[in-house]
């Protein structure tokens, strides 16, 4: 079964298909009540075809890699024991519940959809219906109405998300954002990765020659950094870092790197760093690193954006009285696999049905 690709582009972003479907998924009643947030009801058939526009998504991204049962594998569980299904299953209705507590709160942040908008949103659900076949509808289960509430969801979302990150503290100093950046050559002194990707230990003769070679790639790098990388088969890598420096543990540079640099001038080379089963030469190439402390502060301002939503929308759901009927949820399955379907094969299927 081929579904037609069709793309909506409005405030909210992008809705898009192109797919195909095995088998005949599974039947719901559309109009039985699968959650409630206060006077407001789900429908089973909108969050249904919420679900199944997600898993599509989802399929034409994974399923060639991990096969048609990897839904349910459970190979790919979570830390939790959850199936894939299950996980996102269980996104899904947490973003549906965003979606209605952002509604509700629209006026908290003067946010309102326009006329013009709900034009657009309405044409481009329109479309959606226009542009597939009647299989793929009913696959999705897919209606004009479930396209448009979607539609203006996403909408809603994306405007309630830049009025919530607006009022996020953007005042980032210089020291916040301020970057000491090293080049730096890294040895593994305890194997290497061949050609075909795996990875070789090193013979006790073999670590032994190397660092025996060592103190004489450091001198080579104290006259020409990067021509003693290149003679040894080495590369160059760059990294900057300031105040907020992670810990090694939640995904920091090496502490005795870091701690070398700090005690660096501008152009050093440094001696030889062991560190966690490896080697690092660095050279200090700036104390004052203007381009990298400025995408930190762009860094900074995003995370701190990204935190005050987390924190409305968290406090918001605190208090919310959503509720989840799992029993009805339970009929959402993710049975069949969809898969995109080209442009190409579109007009070669349309060209042999002639």
């Amino acid at each position: 079964m081929k579904i037609k690709k069709v793309t909506a582009v409005l405030l909210a972003g992008a809705i898009a298909s192109s797919l195909m479907l095995g088998g005949c998924g599974n039947r719901i009643n559309q109009d039985d009540v699968v959650a409630t947030m206060g006077d407001q009801e789900i429908s089973l058939g909108y969050a249904n075809f919420v679900a199944h526009y997600n898993q599509a998504n989802y399929d034409t991204m994974l399923a060639s890699y991990y096969g048609e049962g990897y839904w349910t594998d459970e190979a790919y569980a979570d830390e939790n024991g959850q199936t894939m299904e299950e996980s996102v299953k269980s996104y899904i209705m947490e973003d549906i519940e965003t979606s209605l507590l952002l509604e509700a709160h629209m006026s908290d942040y003067g946010v309102e959809i326009s006329d013009e908008e709900m034009d657009s949103i309405s044409a481009a659900a329109q479309q959606f219906m226009e542009d597939n076949s009647q299989d793929a509808i009913e696959a999705m289960g897919a209606t004009e109405e479930y396209v448009e509430d979607l539609l203006y969801y996403e909408t809603v979302k994306s405007k309630m998300t830049d009025a919530i990150e607006a009022t996020a503290d953007t005042n980032v100093t210089d020291e916040e954002c301020a970057r000491r950046t090293f080049s730096y050559i890294q040895i593994d002194l305890e194997g290497y990765t061949d050609a075909s990707g795996s990875y070789v230990s090193y013979t006790e003769d073999e670590i032994a020659e190397l660092r025996e070679r060592i103190p004489g790639i450091v001198e080579q790098a104290k006259s020409d950094f990067d021509g003693a990388a290149e003679a040894n088969s080495y590369t160059v890598s760059t990294y900057s870092y300031g105040q907020d420096e992670a810990s090694e543990e939640d995904g920091g540079f090496s502490e005795e790197v870091i701690a070398a640099a700090d005690s660096m001038s501008e152009g050093e080379v440094s001696d030889a760093i062991e560190a966690d089963g490896d080697c690092y030469i660095i050279r200090l190439d700036s104390e004052n690193d203007q381009e990298a402390a400025e995408s930190a502060r762009e860094d900074i301002i995003s995370e701190r954006q990204q935190a005050k939503y987390t924190e409305v929308t968290d406090a918001w759901k605190e208090e919310s009285d959503f509720d989840l009927d799992e029993k009805a949820w339970a009929q959402v399955r993710f049975s069949d696999i969809f898969s995109t379907v080209s442009d190409e094969e579109e007009t070669d299927s349309s060209t042999s049905e002639e």
